[in-house]
This record gives structure tokens, sequence and C-alpha cells, in this order.
């Protein structure tokens, strides 16, 4: 029975879900998150990645971004993150991508040219001791042979209010709607996925570092492929904690999450719970080194069908290390836990690292790297043709970003991408090539 919906109000979180088995559904080619939460990998050439999505108070707990964060697609770097610009900022983007396997496939690849538009709106605002935030994108794209065109809204709204001297906290709201590819093994193609996390966190000062927190979060994911199961799913959570923030600006935040969910269309196991606890911590080492990381332990029950429970070790590290004026270099590694809803049993999980350096050539032109691997195990699997399924993706990219004016910059990409399958119809190489301008305003 469907539960209902709190739809609480406004950051961080989505399901962590899962690929489907050959034989029964269609599932996403590349599901894999970027950089570090909320973040994709792989945006078009000349857009720089956005922040992760909506910061709550010290540490943010958050629920991991669906893996079908593709790296193969691109969306919108729309950000909550306060910066130093404040009004009203809009922004035009166009592209073009050269991809020569757009559907992901084992033989038979499809080469297509992609083009695409967008405007954004980006508001920034600070009343007395209240922040407000919001950025929003529409992009139009087009598949030159296949003949896909779609359009994708984001955005990413955030309130950080303080009332008093003690209670302070996050009101915010997340959308992202991005380029599904899926497959079945045999058939692929072009879908578009839209997962939105919604949270209000306050906390209560019980000293000069010390508060207590509490909060409400919805999240939820949707596809326009109907056999994706996975991308359905829908949650509400309660979460109660406390944190430490001394004021060297590093955190540390313990907090605990109770979570109700449903699978909208899942054949079986429709409701599950969740119990999560975790410790989250921001380590300013210097003004230029810091470190975040998060180590947490995830339990989730499945309503009549105990076979696909599971519980485990789940958490993230990054760190952010400008080594010289000119150079940078981001690096982190996280582990997620999955559930999967066919055959009679089992679950996933995912072990993902990536390194990334920066070099701004001049104060016009910043060149980055980026490679990432993943791994992920489909666990206890049985009744199902996934059974010891073991899956890595490997990431390679380079691009190039030139400020041509203040307010115009021009891009470019290059993209590899490679999948490895213990089930060889899954196996595929991709390259791609893109261009883009931007003009901010």
């Amino acid at each position: 029975m469907k539960k209902p919906s709190l739809r609480p109000v406004l950051t961080a979180v989505a399901a962590a879900t899962c690929l489907l088995p050959m034989a029964l559904q269609a599932q996403t080619t590349l599901q894999a998150p970027g950089g570090r939460l909320g973040e994709s990998a792989a945006q078009p050439a000349g857009q720089s990645m956005g922040t992760p999505m909506g910061e709550s108070m010290a540490v943010p707990m958050v629920v991991p971004m669906s893996p079908a964060q593709a790296i193969s697609q691109p969306y919108s770097p729309v950000s909550s993150g306060a910066d130093q610009r404040e009004g009203i900022q809009f922004r035009a983007m166009a592209g073009v991508e050269r991809d020569d396997n757009v559907l992901r496939t084992n033989g038979g690849e499809i080469s297509d040219t992609i083009t695409g538009l967008g405007l954004g709106l980006r508001y920034q605002k600070r009343v007395s001791r209240q922040q407000f935030v919001v950025d929003a994108e529409v992009n139009h794209f087009n598949f030159d042979k296949i003949g896909v065109d779609y359009n994708t809204l984001n955005y990413s709204a955030a309130w950080q209010w303080a009332a008093g001297e003690r209670f302070e906290g996050i009101l915010s709201a997340d959308r992202r709607q991005f380029r599904d590819v899926t497959s079945n093994g045999v058939a692929a193609g072009i879908d578009r996925r839209t997962e939105r996390n919604e949270l209000f966190e306050g906390g209560y000062k019980l000293g000069a570092s010390w508060r207590v927190l509490g909060g409400l979060q919805h999240n939820a994911s949707r596809s326009s492929d109907p056999a994706a199961w996975d991308a359905n799913l829908s949650q509400n959570s309660v979460r109660v904690g406390v944190a430490y923030e001394p004021a060297t600006g590093s955190s540390l935040a313990l907090r605990f999450r109770r979570g109700d969910g449903d699978y909208d269309n899942a054949p079986v196991a429709s409701d599950f719970d969740d119990n999560e606890i975790e410790a989250s911590m921001r380590w300013i080492v210097s003004p230029k080194t810091r470190v975040d990381a998060r180590l947490g332990h995830l339990e989730r029950e499945h309503s009549g069908a105990p076979t696909r429970d599971f519980s485990g070790v789940v958490g993230s590290v990054g760190v952010n290390w400008d080594i010289t004026g000119k150079t940078s270099l981001t690096a982190g590694y996280a582990r997620d836990l999955g559930s999967y809803l066919f055959g009679t049993g089992g679950h996933l999980s995912s072990d993902r690292w990536f390194v990334g350096p920066t070099w701004r050539a001049t104060d016009l032109i910043t060149v980055n790297l980026r490679y990432e691997h993943e791994t992920r195990h489909w666990e206890d699997v049985t009744g199902s043709l996934d059974v010891g399924r073991k899956d890595k993706f490997n990431v390679g990219t380079l691009g190039v970003e030139w400020a041509v004016r203040r307010s115009v910059t021009l891009g470019a990409q290059y993209r590899h991408e490679r999948r490895s399958s213990s089930l060889p119809v899954f196996n595929y190489r991709a390259n791609v090539i893109g261009l883009t301008a931007k003009l901010t305003i």
C-alpha cells in the first residue's frame, strides 16, 4: 500500500537505487554520481560543475544521489550555494557534442550530434541574518540522427534562516532533470530522469559551539521510462542529531535518520523502511585545504520481502587542495548501497574514487582533468541473470575554459567512457567531444 507523501519542505538526498536485470527491465547504462554527491562528473564542455545540493547546518546528512546520475549525461550546474554576487544574474548557453556511441551499446554503435540551448536565472540576497538563493535553468536538447528532442528544468533554492540568537537552520528545494540512457542489453533508448529533494532542518544553540539538530526531508525520483522501477521512488524521513562547530570553521555532526519509502511500480516489495546513523565532518586543515567526510551505517527493510533487506557501511571522503595560486586538486572516495527488487533477493554495492586536478594557465584560461573509477557488485542476488554480476566503469575527461570577456566564456571538452561487465553484453566504449559558449549578465 502506497504511503502518503509528506512533501515537507525543502537538500541533498536521493535514494540509493540500482540497475535492473538484463532479462527483465531496462537499466541505466552508466549509473554513477560525480565527484561529490549531487555533482555530475562530466558537465557539458565549458560548464563548471555545480556544488552539492543545498548545504545544511554543520555538515549535512545525505542519502546518496541516485546511481542514475549518469556520467554520460549533462545536467544544469544550478546551485544554492552563496557566492560574492548579490542581486539578479541572467545566463544563456549554447553547445554541441559529437558522441560516437550515443546509446552506450556493445556493437552497432550510433554516432550522433547533440545540440543544446539553455537559459538561466540566479537571485541571491542577504537580509540581516537571512540568506536567500534561487538558481533555475531550462534547457533544450536535440539529437540529429536518432531524432530525440527533450527539455529539462532544473532548480536549486535555499533559505538559510535564523531566529533570535539560538535558532537557525535551512529550508531548501532541489530538482535535477537529466538524460538517462537505458538498455536491456539488446535495445537502448534516451529517457529523462527527474530527482527532487526537499529539506527543512533547524538547530538550537546550546552554547558557542554545540547545537541540537532536527528536521524533515523528502526525496523522489521519476523516469520517462515506464519500466524503470528504480526511477519511481518516494521517501519521507525524520532526522535528529547534534553538531559541534568551533570557531575554526571545522565541524562535526552525528545524526540519526528514520525513513519511510515506496517504489511506485516495483513488481514486489513496494514499501521499505530505512534506519541510518551517520557521523559527518568538515575539517579545515589550512586556508588551502579542506576535508569533508562521512561514515554511516544504513539498514533497509523491505515490507514482506526479507530476502531483499540489507545493511552495511556507507560513507565518503573528499579533499579540496589549493596547491598553488594556479593549481588545485580534488579527490575522493565513496561507498554506497542500493536495493535490488528483481529475482528473489539481493542488493547492490558500489565503490567509487576520483581525482581531478585543475590548472589556471592564465587569468583567462583554465584546464581541467578528471579520472573516475567505479566498481559495482550485485551481492546475494538470487533468481536472476545478475547473480554474481560485477561492473567496472572508467571515465576520463579533459576540459578547457576560456573567458573571452568578463561575461563570455567558451569551452571545449573531450570525454572517454568505458564499462566492463561480467555480462559482456553490457560492455561499451564511448568518446565525446563538446564545444560550448556561455553568456552571463
